[in-house]
């Protein structure tokens, strides 16, 4: 019963995960559209709209917030491989377990702080689109749960499956 739970956990985190990197890309490419919109308007007509600036910046917020639990997922975090190289196996699989219970912590740093300042900001608006200021931030716990479910994921890896991850990594840096 707990195997099929934890299957359908793993398959919804995966679907969401899949949706989230489908939004980043979209919001990456409307930025990109923006600013060359804007920089078109600015040097051809001398003038560009006062919410594109704006709403640039926004997705440009959203999509680095977004990119952190695909970051940890994927592993692309940063670290210090040469003294964690260095140890044994089973010394390396502890401390990607600490490293991950670190990153976990800072998922309820961002989700607890995050609430908060999405709250406080709800009290102000963005000058050029007038959408409440709690826009910018409400990703921050949104991206603190996912970040906290990867590490789990992660940190829950079985030694047997650590040691095959890597012997995969080692054949990709010999290979």
């Amino acid at each position: 019963m707990l195997g099929k739970f934890v299957k359908a956990a793993r398959w919804a985190i995966h679907v969401i995960e899949k949706i989230l990197e489908y939004i980043s890309m979209a919001m990456l490419a409307l930025m990109a559209i923006i600013i060359c919109y804007q920089v078109f308007l600015r040097y051809v007509f001398n003038h560009s709209p006062s919410w594109s600036e704006e709403v640039a910046l926004l997705l440009m917020i959203w999509f680095g917030i977004l990119s952190i639990p695909i970051g940890v997922k994927l592993n692309l975090h940063i670290g210090i491989e040469y003294i964690y190289r260095k140890c044994p196996r089973p010394w390396q699989y502890w401390i990607s377990r600490g490293v991950y219970l670190l990153i976990v912590g800072f998922g309820l740093i961002m989700i607890i702080y995050g609430i908060q300042l999405t709250q406080y900001m709800n009290m102000s608006t963005l000058p050029a689109t007038k959408l409440p200021s709690a826009v910018e931030y409400v990703v921050v716990p949104i991206s603190g749960l996912l970040l906290i479910l990867n590490s789990l994921e992660l940190l829950l890896t079985p030694y047997g499956r650590f040691l095959d991850q890597c012997r995969l990594e080692e054949e990709e840096l010999t290979g």
